[in-house]
């Protein structure tokens, strides 16, 4: 899955690196080669993190916001892994024609 990060916030190579790994895991439920765009944004005191998946059949777009960033990741990435997956699932458990 290729992984781009957006940032309008000051993070360090060590949690760029921790979203990506985080968000690589999310490869296995997605059946061809997927793109995933990560935004973080500050409006006042809340971090706001988008993700937006594109895949072959389907897009998935998630967003989040709390006042921890590293918070508000790890609930945007528990969401996307639920959405992943249930859309993973559909196409999985859909009987043959």
């Amino acid at each position: 899955m290729d992984m781009r990060i957006y940032s309008a916030v000051e993070i360090d190579k060590r949690f760029e690196e921790y979203i990506k790994e985080k968000f690589e895991r999310l490869q296995k439920f997605i059946f061809d080669e997927g793109t995933a765009e990560f935004h973080i944004k500050k409006e006042g005191p809340m971090y706001i993190s988008e993700i937006r998946i594109h895949s072959k059949n389907n897009d998935i777009f998630l967003k989040e916001k709390d006042n921890d960033l590293n918070k508000s990741v790890e609930i945007l990435f528990d969401r996307a892994k639920r959405q992943v997956r249930k859309v993973h699932d559909k196409v999985v458990d859909r009987p043959y024609r």
